[in-house]
C-alpha cells in the first residue's frame, strides 16, 4: 500500500525536473534581454524617453518692420499658424500622409518634397508641411490630436504689407527658402521652411530684417500636450528699416500710373534719396506671405505686362529726346557749341545719303536753348555729325549711361551706351556713320532705365554732381551708413550747364514741348521725349489695335530751377507724345511735392490740395 504513493512522488519529481528546464531558460532570456535594455542600450532608450518627455520648441522671430521716411508703417507682421510634423511621434508614415492629404488638403507631391528637404535635419526639429492655415485646418488638427499626435500647430509671424500694392517693387516680398537657395548658401543659417526675402529691400536687407529665433524647452505627454516649461530663450525681432520713400509722393506716383504701363521715379538730386518709385502694373506682396498657389504664380508669370518686373530699374528703353541733354553736355564741353551756334531747321536733313526728319515741319533758326525748348531734331543731328560717336559715348558714359547706378535694389540693368568698340564686341560688326545720327536724338542702340536717365538729368541740375540713388535711409543695428552713399563730382562747367537748364526751363514755362508739366509755385525745368516703336515709314498692320505701335512717352525734370530739391522721371509705354502723356503726369508729382510742404495735413487732404494747384 505504501509503495504506490512513493512511486507517484518520484513520477511528479521527474516531471518537475522537465518543467525547471524551460522555466530556467525563460528566466535566462529575460535576464539577457534586461541586461541588453539596461546596460547595452540603456543610454539610447533613456534619450528616447527624454525626447518623449521634453521637447525643444522653436520660437520664430518676427522680421523687422519697414517704414517710410516719416515713420509711416509700410511693412509689419501679423500672427499666423503653420501645420508641423513631429517625426518623433510618427508611427505610420502612410497613415499620416493619408490624413494630411485627405483632411488637410496638402498635395501628396508637396508633402513628399518637404519630407525630403528635411531628411538631414535632426529628428526633434519639426517639418513645416502647410503654412498660414485657416480656422478649418486649425480645428481639424486639434480634433485629431489624439489620433495624430505627430501633427501639431506652430505659430509663425507673417508679413503684412499695409498698403497692398503700394511700393511693391521697392518693398519686395518674402517666401519659403528654396532647395536651390539652401544648397548654394544664398541665405546663410536658414533652415527648410524659413521665410526669406525674395525681391526688393526684403531681399537686399534680408540679413538685417531677419531676427534671431528663440527656443522653449517644455514637458509634454504622449499626445504632445504641454505639461510645463523648463526654460525659454526669447526670440529677437529683426532690425527695423526706414526707407527714403515719402508715402504721399509714392501714393501719387502709384495713382497716376493706374491703368497704364510704365514707371515713375522721384528723388532728391542733392543726395540720391529716392522719394517715390512706382512700376505699373504692380502686384500685391501679401499674396506671397503664404505659399502662392501654382495657378496664381502662373497668372503672374503669364501676364504679358509682367507685373513682377520693376520697370524703373529692370527694363531699359531708348531715351528718345531726353538724350538731347547729354548731346548738349558733349557739345558744350567739346567746344562744338558756343553762344553763336545756330542751325536752321526746315523739317528734314540729309546725312550719308539718307533723309532724317524732325518731328516738326520746321523750327527755323535754332540756338541751343531753343533747340532744347522745342526738341529740334535737326539741331542735334547736326551736333552729332560734328562731334562724332566717340565723344558722344565719352560724355554719355561719364553721366552714367551703360552702367548700373548702384541703387540698393536687386536686378538693376546697365542699359547700353553704344560706341564702335561696343558694337564690335557685342555684335561683331563695325560702326556706321548713319547710326551716330540716330543716337544723337536718343534712338538706335542707346538704351537706359528710368532711374539711370533721372540720375543723369539730376547731375545736370546739380552742376555735375552724380549721386548714387538709394532707398535705405536709416536702419537700427545695420551695416551701412546713410552718409556713405558715394557721389562723383564731374568735371563740367557750371556756366555751360546753366544754358542747358535755361532750355529745360523754357521747355516747361515758355511755350516749349513740356508746357503741360508747368506748376504754379515751382520753377519746373524739364525735357520731353518720344520714342518711336514703329519706324516712320512703316504701316501699322492692324489699325484696329494701335496701342502696341504707339510711341513711348518720357518726361524728366526737376524743381526748383535755382535750388533743385526734387527730380522726376515719368515713362509710359505706348503713351504717345511725351509732352501730351508723360508731362501732365509729372506735373501731378510736382504738385504732390508742394502738398508735402504742409505735413500737418492728412494725406488725402494733401492730395486734394495738390490737384487744386493745377494751372
Amino acid at each position: 500500500m505504501r509503495a504506490q504513493p512513493e512511486s507517484h512522488r518520484h513520477l511528479i519529481q521527474n516531471r518537475l525536473h522537465w518543467f525547471y528546464v524551460p522555466v530556467g531558460l525563460i528566466f535566462l532570456v529575460l535576464a539577457a534581454r534586461l541586461w541588453q535594455l539596461q546596460i547595452l542600450q540603456g543610454a539610447q532608450f533613456a534619450e528616447k524617453a527624454e525626447q518623449n518627455r521634453v521637447r525643444m520648441l522653436q520660437i520664430v522671430a518676427p522680421r523687422g518692420t519697414i517704414t517710410d521716411r516719416n515713420s509711416h508703417p509700410l511693412v509689419e507682421n501679423r500672427p499666423s499658424f503653420n501645420i508641423l510634423l513631429y517625426r518623433e511621434f510618427l508611427s505610420d508614415m502612410a497613415e499620416t500622409e493619408r490624413f494630411v492629404t485627405s483632411r488637410l488638403g496638402i498635395d501628396p507631391e508637396e508633402f513628399g518634397a518637404r519630407i525630403r528637404r528635411a531628411r538631414k535635419d535632426p529628428l526633434y526639429r519639426p517639418i513645416v508641411i502647410k503654412e498660414d492655415v485657416g480656422i478649418a485646418e486649425i480645428s481639424t488638427v486639434e480634433a485629431h490630436r489624439s489620433d495624430h499626435p505627430e501633427i501639431q500647430l506652430g505659430p509663425q509671424p507673417r508679413r503684412l504689407y499695409r498698403h497692398n500694392r503700394l511700393a511693391a517693387h521697392v518693398l519686395g516680398y518674402v517666401g519659403e527658402v528654396s532647395e536651390a537657395e539652401l544648397a548654394d548658401s544664398t541665405f546663410p543659417g536658414v533652415k527648410p521652411g524659413d521665410l526669406v526675402g525674395k525681391s526688393g529691400v526684403e531681399r537686399i536687407y534680408d540679413r538685417h530684417l531677419q531676427g534671431t529665433d528663440g527656443t522653449r524647452q517644455v514637458i509634454v505627454d504622449s499626445l504632445g500636450r504641454e505639461l510645463g516649461v523648463l526654460g525659454e530663450l526669447e526670440a529677437v525681432i529683426g532690425g527695423e528699416l526706414r526707407l527714403t520713400l515719402d508715402l504721399r509722393l509714392q501714393e501719387s506716383a502709384e495713382r497716376i500710373l493706374q491703368d497704364r504701363v510704365g514707371a515713375v521715379v522721384a528723388l532728391d538730386p542733392r543726395n540720391g534719396e529716392i522719394l517715390a518709385l512706382a512700376s505699373a502694373p504692380s502686384f500685391d506682396p501679401n499674396r506671397f506671405s503664404s505659399r502662392l498657389s501654382e495657378r496664381d504664380w502662373n497668372e503672374l508669370l503669364d501676364n504679358p505686362d509682367h507685373p513682377l518686373q520693376n520697370r524703373a530699374i529692370q527694363n531699359s528703353y531708348s531715351p528718345g529726346s531726353i538724350f538731347k541733354l547729354v548731346m548738349a553736355v558733349a557739345g558744350l564741353e567739346e567746344g562744338a557749341l558756343d553762344d553763336g551756334t545756330r542751325v536752321y531747321c526746315n523739317g528734314a536733313a540729309e546725312y550719308y545719303n539718307r533723309t532724317f526728319h524732325c518731328w516738326s515741319k520746321g523750327h527755323g533758326l535754332m540756338d541751343l536753348e531753343n533747340a532744347i525748348k522745342n526738341s529740334c531734331n535737326i539741331f542735334f543731328y547736326e551736333l552729332g555729325r560734328k562731334i562724332g560717336i566717340d565723344k558722344i559715348a565719352l560724355h554719355g558714359t561719364m553721366l552714367g549711361f551703360g552702367e548700373r547706378t548702384g541703387v540698393d535694389l536687386p536686378g538693376e540693368r546697365a542699359g547700353i551706351m553704344p560706341s564702335p568698340e561696343w558694337k564690335l564686341r557685342a555684335r561683331g560688326e563695325r560702326w556706321y556713320a548713319g547710326e551716330t545720327i540716330s543716337v544723337s536724338i536718343g534712338q538706335g542702340a542707346v538704351s537706359t532705365t528710368p532711374l539711370q536717365l533721372l540720375r543723369a538729368v539730376s547731375a545736370i541740375a546739380m552742376q555735375g554732381r552724380l549721386v548714387t540713388p538709394h532707398v535705405m535711409l536709416r536702419a537700427d543695428r545695420a551695416a551701412g551708413d546713410p552718409r556713405g552713399w558715394p557721389d562723383k563730382a564731374l568735371s563740367l562747367h557750371a556756366e555751360k550747364l546753366s544754358r542747358i537748364v535755361d532750355g529745360m526751363w523754357a521747355s516747361v514755362n515758355a511755350g516749349g514741348t513740356g508746357g503741360r508739366a508747368r506748376v504754379e509755385g515751382l520753377d519746373v525745368c524739364g525735357k520731353t521725349g518720344t520714342v518711336q516703336v514703329v519706324s516712320a515709314g512703316r504701316t501699322r498692320e492692324n489699325s484696329e489695335e494701335p496701342d502696341p505701335f504707339m510711341d513711348h512717352s518720357w518726361f524728366v525734370g526737376f524743381a526748383d530751377r535755382n535750388d533743385p530739391q526734387l527730380a522726376v522721371a515719368v515713362f509710359v509705354e505706348h503713351g504717345g507724345k511725351g509732352g501730351l502723356s508723360a508731362a501732365p503726369l509729372a506735373r501731378e508729382i510736382f504738385q504732390a511735392y508742394l502738398a508735402t510742404k504742409t505735413p500737418q495735413q492728412p494725406i488725402t487732404q494733401a492730395i486734394a490740395a495738390a490737384r487744386s494747384l493745377r494751372p
